[in-house]
């Protein structure tokens, strides 16, 4: 547009025969009005494109991925396990992003607001209970699998009310898949034997992952909360959990509909793994607390799975 208008004016200078001085005076003032139209124009015009076509820029990006954000405040004052669960799968799912070519910025922004229909009732989910405490032992299982479900559908409604793009919304759909909420159908069927149970009322209603973003966000989410777990996440059983997960999704064919290629799938598990062993990565514990230094030797020759309340 600028540039246009440079070339207008300078056919229109030339014309009227103005001397060169008040012809560059003219170009001059006339490309700055230009330049700054131009960019109110597309500051005002951005926001309407994207909720037209569903495509996020990076700077909408960025702006959702801001902690102080009030929808994200408002989910680590409510719950505060479900945003730190948030934190730490967004540093898994980025991660692998980065490492496969997919798009890094939007996962996380994704990942920090697939959880947040848990506000609705934080307590019934387990990085929210405090020791010894959950509610869901005084409710039937199909009440419960249905609690853990319904934090989708609360998401998306939540995600309606603060006009989050559509792209956001389809993480908060599909992180689950139409995987089953297995710890509470098993718990039904102990519990009552003879009843033929319908598997829907303890299945995610998905749909299935469509992108390799939403994909790799369900295999970190799954990741993280049953690492979070392990009672000794040692280099080797975060691996083993981690082949468990991703083999488990693929059997479960939640992989089907979206893109990620088995090399992909690869690099996402190395990727997993490295992050995770830093995550959890221990120190030496010392008697009674002291440090003692450790001289290096001189140089020779000069990971159970926890779903009961998927997070």
């Amino acid at each position: 547009i600028t540039g246009a208008y440079f070339l207008a004016g300078l056919a229109m200078v030339l014309l009227r025969s103005m001397p060169a001085q008040e012809i560059l005076q003219a170009l001059f003032w006339g490309g700055v009005s230009a330049t700054l139209c131009t960019v109110l124009a597309v500051a005002a015009f951005i926001p309407a494109l994207e909720k037209l076509t569903g495509v996020s820029t990076d700077q909408s990006l960025l702006e959702l991925s801001d902690l102080n954000a009030p929808l994200l405040r408002e989910l680590s004052r409510e719950a505060p396990g479900t945003y730190a669960h948030s934190i730490n799968v967004a540093n898994l799912a980025e991660a692998a992003c980065l490492g496969i070519g997919a798009n890094a910025l939007l996962v996380r922004a994704g990942v920090y607001y697939h959880d947040i229909g848990k506000m609705a009732n934080p307590q019934f989910f387990v990085e929210n209970q405090p020791r010894g405490r959950n509610p869901h032992d005084r409710l039937p299982p199909r009440r419960s699998a249905a609690i853990i479900r319904d934090h989708v559908k609360d998401g998306l409604r939540l995600a309606s009310e603060h006009r989050l793009p559509r792209v956001i919304h389809d993480f908060i759909r599909e992180h689950h898949g139409t995987t089953m909420i297995s710890f509470f159908l098993d718990k039904a069927r102990e519990a009552e034997p003879d009843l033929d149970l319908d598997p829907s009322d303890f299945a995610y209603p998905g749909p299935k992952p469509q992108s390799r973003e939403t994909a790799v966000v369900m295999l970190a989410d799954a990741i993280e909360s049953a690492t979070r777990v392990l009672q000794d996440p040692t280099p080797d059983r975060l691996r083993a959990t981690i082949e468990q997960l991703v083999n488990s999704r693929i059997a479960e064919n939640q992989l089907d509909q979206c893109p990620l290629t088995l090399r992909d799938l690869e690099i996402a598990k190395a990727e997993f793994a490295r992050v995770l062993i830093g995550m959890y990565h221990q120190r030496i514990d010392y008697p009674s607390g002291v440090h003692s230094v450790v001289k290096p030797p001189a140089a020779e020759g000069d990971g159970a799975v926890d779903d009961a309340t998927p997070a």
